[in-house]
Order: structure tokens, then sequence, then C-alpha cells
């Protein structure tokens, strides 16, 4: 009981928040039998995730020196997991059922991404991990009567389980190290005293090797393109965002905690270091490369997230190579992660826009005819798109630069000129949806999709296109230098 008084329960109010609406959520389902009730309900569930917001926003955890990285990923999640539910209501729209107990997933997996991240504990950071990976799956199959959706859900269960068992893997390992030098190996707080243990470092590759499915990062990033494809779209939206973001923030603190020089060990740093860089680059190579084919939008998006993870790689082996001030890092990480979120769900409002549950089939050739028939969709989709190509003077032409920036100082120049390179790689199948979307011909007219009425979130939309056109000069100019 002492331990229960003494502990912090501020530190986990805004996911408490989460679960108690999202259970509330379950039960409202269970008792409202009429859709009148049900939109009750969706306002409800709407108001739960706004509520934990404004609570991550206004209480924020305390600062913990180095460790203050994972502190703003509250309200990165939040976000994600709000707008994913605003896409809900256009997908419940077009035909899906059970919008309501889809919100709840959403926060569920929402407040089990921010505990995950913020665990100082790798067992607890397991058993969060997993949580969310459930919700993932769940949802990912929520198109029950649409086949890819259930194809997407079963690699994605497949593949969840192979990287769940890997992490574990890897944290047995370290609790064997930690019972071998007498040192409780699965708190963060003691990496450091582990890297002179084989054992742990074997257990910390094992570790990160886990994660690394979770990021969709090389080589393990074969799954991403079918459950992006298959998933419904506000779910690809949260995989693409949310679930790279959690994974990212995860890996700098473990980068964070491990002080090579303390443990005099300049040699397994510079491994680790030319490690991590390697799959950073291949991760980009694969990400940009595997895009030029594409043509089916969804798996474009997914090559897009692959590329994006190689990029958010760079930063954690600039990280290993040296140790940038802690508020600056967490700047630089966060910035990026923001403009990363703007530019993917601008983009995939728009996706989710067009007729029917199953976005799965959605070519360039859906889109012709789109400057015609809405300027706020086409406009959506050009300013995003030049978000994520990193074309000034968008959000993401600033994240990419300071990312390029703390590369520099860590020296990886070669690093540096694989990302310029798959940036430049990027415009080409970035363009080509550009090019379909402003063609004069109808995409509808010959046999496409149509758009779903439902322009009471251009707002939304809007806010999202301006903020990815202004927003990364404002803060760039006004907010780092």
């Amino acid at each position: 009981m002492e331990n229960l008084a003494t502990f912090n329960w501020n530190g986990v109010l805004p996911e408490g928040v989460l679960a108690g609406f999202a259970v509330a959520t379950i039960a409202f389902v269970a008792f409202s039998g009429s859709d009148r009730s049900g939109r009750w309900v969706s306002l409800f569930a709407l108001l739960g995730m706004v509520a934990a917001l404004v609570i991550e926003m206004y209480f924020p955890l305390e600062q913990q020196g180095e460790f203050a990285v994972d502190a703003p990923f509250g309200i990165f999640a939040l976000s994600c997991a709000l707008l994913s539910a605003l896409m809900v209501f256009v997908y419940s729209a077009k035909g899906a059922g059970n919008r309501n107990e889809l919100f709840a997933l959403i926060m569920l997996c929402a407040a089990s991404l921010t505990l995950f991240v913020r665990s100082d504990n790798l067992m607890f950071a397991f058993v969060a991990l997993e949580c969310a990976t459930v919700c993932l799956y769940t949802m990912s199959a929520w198109s029950r009567s649409v086949p890819s959706s259930l194809e997407a859900a079963a690699k994605y269960l497949v593949v969840s389980g192979v990287s769940g068992a890997i992490f574990l893997l890897g944290i047995a390992f370290i609790y064997g190290a930690g019972v071998s030098s007498g040192r409780d190996l699965l708190l963060f707080e003691n990496f450091s005293s582990g890297l002179s243990n084989t054992l742990f470092c074997i257990g910390l590759v094992l570790m990160v090797s886990g994660v690394l499915f979770k990021l969709a990062a090389f080589p393990f990033q074969f799954w991403a393109p079918d459950v992006y494809q298959g998933s419904p779209t506000p779910i690809s939206a949260f995989f693409a965002v949310a679930s790279k973001g959690a994974g990212i923030v995860f890996l700098m603190k473990v980068c964070l905690a491990l002080d090579f020089a303390s443990m005099g060990a300049a040699q397994l740093r510079s491994d680790a270091v030319l490690l991590v860089s390697v799959v950073s680059a291949l991760t980009i190579l694969v990400g940009n490369l595997g895009g030029i084919t594409q043509i089916n939008v969804k798996r474009l998006t997914a090559f897009s997230g692959i590329a994006n993870a190689g990029y958010l790689l760079v930063l954690v082996a600039a990280v290993l190579k040296y140790r940038p001030d802690a508020e600056f890092l967490s700047s630089v990480l966060y910035f990026y992660l923001a403009a990363y979120l703007l530019a993917n769900y601008g983009l995939f409002f728009v996706v989710n826009q067009f007729e029917g549950i199953d976005d799965s089939a959605q070519t360039f050739s859906d889109y012709r005819g789109l400057s015609k028939n809405s300027a706020v969709l086409e406009s959506s989709l050009i300013v995003n798109l030049a978000s994520l190509a990193g074309i000034p003077p968008t959000a993401g032409f600033f994240g990419k630069l300071l990312i390029l920036i703390v590369a520099w100082y860590a020296q990886l120049y070669w690093l540096m000129a694989v990302m310029i390179f798959g940036s430049v790689v990027s415009i080409y199948y970035y363009f080509g949806w550009m090019r379909a979307s402003l063609d004069s011909r109808s995409g509808a007219a010959e046999g496409g999709r149509k758009l779903v009425n439902t322009s009471a979130l251009y707002p939304t939309v809007i806010v999202l296109t301006a903020a990815s056109l202004f927003f990364g000069v404002f803060f760039f100019f006004f907010g780092v230098v």
C-alpha cells in the first residue's frame, strides 16, 4: 500500500483518462440501441481524447534530464488519435460500422504507445508495446468484409508476434546479464554499466531489432506495404505516424542511456554508429527506390514511411556519435515528427475522401480531375506531398534540414549524401501523384472513384495544409535559431 500511495499518479493521468473513456465508450455502446444515442457516444469518445490532450498540454511530466526526450510524446500520440478519430467519421459515412468501438481501440492504443515510450523499465515497455500491438492488428482487420483488410491483419499479426518475440528475447539476455553482474539492467539508468557485458550487448541488439520491426526499417520493412494498403485508411495513418513516432522516440531514449565514454568503450560506440548508419542508409534507399515503381497510393505511402524511418535513424546515428544538447535534440526530433504528422494526415484525409470503405486499390488514375472537383483536397494533396518531398517552404523541408545539421555536427557526411539522394529520388514519385491530380481528365469518368460529400471536415484539412506550409518557417526562425 505504501508503494501505491507514494506512486506519482499524475504521471499517468492522461493515459488513465484515455483508458477510462475507452471503457465507458464500450459500456455506452453496449447499452445504447439507437443511432441518435450512438452519435452522443461518438461525441463522448472525442471529448475523452480532447480532455486527455488538454491534461497532457497543461500538466506536463517533470523533465528528467537527458531522458526528457520522451516528455512531449503524449501530445504527439494524442494528436494522432484525435485526427484518426476524425477520419473515422468519414470512414463510417462510407459504410463502415462499429465506429464507437473503433474510437475506444484508438484511445487504448494511444495510451499504450505513450506508456511504452515513457517507461523506464524494459519489462513494462514490453507489456505496453504488446497492448498497443493487439489494438493495432485488431483495428487493421476492422473492415472484415474486405479481403485485403483481413490479409493485412493476418500479416501484421505474424510480424508483430515475431518482433515481440525478438524484443522479449533481448530483454531475457539483458536480464541474464544483470543477474550475472548484480545490477538491474532492465532499468534505462543502468544501461551504461552493461556495455562491458557481452550478454547485455547481444540482448540490446535483439531488443533494437524488435523496435526496427515496428519502424519498418531495413531489413524488417517487408510487411509495411501490404499492411498499409489493406488496413482502413484511418488506421493506416495511425500506423504511419503514431507507431513510427513511438519506435523512434524509444530508440532515442535507449541511445541517450548509453554512455560509452564512462565505460571506455570507444570502439564499441564506433561499431554502433556504423551499424545504425548502414541500417539508416539502406532504409532510405529501399524506401525511395521502392516508391519509384508504385502507382497504388497506399503502397506509395508505405514506402514513403520506410524512407522517413531511415531519415529518423540518421538522427539516432548522430546521437550515438555525439551527445547534443538535450533541449536542442528534443526540438529537432519533435519538429520532424510534427512535420511528418501534418503532411501524412493531410494526405490520408484526401485518400479517405474517396467513396467505398476499401481504399486498397486506389491508384493515381483515381485522382485525375481532382483539381476541378475539389480545390481544397487538391491543395492539400500538393502541399503535403511537397512537405514529404522536402520542398521549401514546407515544414518537411526544415525538418530534413535540421536532421542534416545534426548529422553535419556528427561528421556523418556520407550518410548526409544518402539522405539528400533519397530526398531527390522521392520527388519523382511524389510528383507523379501530383501530376495525376492536375490532369484535366476525370478519373470518375473512366470508371474511377468518386469523392464522398463530407465537406464538414474540410476545415481540418485546411488547418493541416496551412500548418505544413507555414509552421516550418515560423518555428525554424523563431523557435530554434
